[in-house]
């Protein structure tokens, strides 16, 4: 089920005439071919795989909130996120069409069936591709079959942000055999600080649980006018995932208590270079910590009434 914030027909963003590959001149233009060579060979099932990980505020930046300039954390691993069980869409399979597209499997786990990521060049093109399913109630089985020969990893809370997606219109690719516009699924602006607002606290890499939070950070410091919507989206998601959503919140709470607070600290430890060039450190910290001091202000409201 659609977001009702986001998913009515004004919800196909379209980039700008101009496309952001001739804008942005700090980007990382190398990963983010890899990103867009990886779903032109996914072209068609581009209706069941929702674009996560650090590559959806890249594509917020780009493709919703229209900000060319801004400089995002880039990524070689691509987050694809899907159903616990994916169609087989005309004649080849998900597995068949990266193996084709020239990458190799590589196994990840013992288990079985085992954890497989895609990994290799598409088009001289370094990409590693990964595949999530949600794992429910009691399931012990970390590693889902979706789909013949393609195994997705089984995490807590995939589901929030593939039932809420927006559709963004992607028309600005340069090099591309196919012209024709994409139409790439993310997860609601709403639904991904949502998610990554409770995943955070479970990360046992100290680097990934900081980046989880600058991914918010950077989400609410720049989607602009569009605030005010993703605020009623998560009100609309406090009363779909009431439990979920009074952990998210009490994560920020507990965590984000002073410019000083770790969790602040680690933000600003994974500020790129280029970004808020106007403000010294301490400026950002005090800058960090308000940006989400207002969201907790305006968050807190939404427990009491879930």
């Amino acid at each position: 089920m659609r977001s009702e914030a986001w998913s009515r027909p004004s919800t196909y963003w379209k980039s700008g005439s101009d496309p952001f590959w001739r804008k942005s001149k700090t980007m990382n233009d190398r990963l983010a071919r890899g990103l867009f060579k990886t779903l032109g060979v996914l072209r068609e099932y581009l209706p069941e795989i929702v674009v996560g990980g650090g590559w959806a505020p890249f594509l917020y930046s780009r493709y919703l909130f229209r900000d060319c300039k801004r400089e995002p954390i880039f990524t070689k691993d691509i987050d694809l996120m899907v159903r616990p069980k994916v169609p087989v869409i005309g004649h080849k399979t998900i597995d068949r069409a990266l193996l084709e597209a020239g990458l190799e499997t590589v196994f990840k786990s013992t288990d079985n069936p085992p954890l497989i990521h895609y990994e290799g060049l598409i088009d001289g093109v370094d990409v590693e591709i990964e595949f999530l399913t949600e794992l429910t109630g009691s399931e012990t089985d970390l590693v889902k079959k979706v789909q013949p020969d393609l195994h997705a990893e089984a995490l807590r809370y995939i589901s929030l942000v593939v039932e809420n997606v927006t559709v963004l219109t992607i028309d600005d690719i340069p090099e591309a055999e196919d012209t024709n516009p994409m139409f790439v699924r993310v997860p609601t602006p709403a639904a991904y600080i949502f998610h990554k607002g409770l995943i955070y606290q479970r990360r046992r890499d100290p680097r990934k649980m900081y980046k989880d939070l600058y991914y918010i950070f950077d989400i609410l410091t720049g989607c602009g006018d569009l605030k005010i919507s993703i605020i009623k989206d998560l009100d609309r998601l406090s009363k779909k995932y009431p439990g979920w959503f009074r952990r998210f919140v009490k994560n920020l709470d507990t965590d984000f208590t002073g410019p000083a607070s770790d969790a602040v600290l680690g933000v600003a430890g994974q500020r790129p270079p280029d970004a808020f060039d106007g403000l010294d450190d301490d400026q950002f910290r005090n800058f960090a910590f308000g940006t989400f001091l207002e969201t907790k202000e305006a968050l807190l409201p939404l427990v009491r009434r879930s």
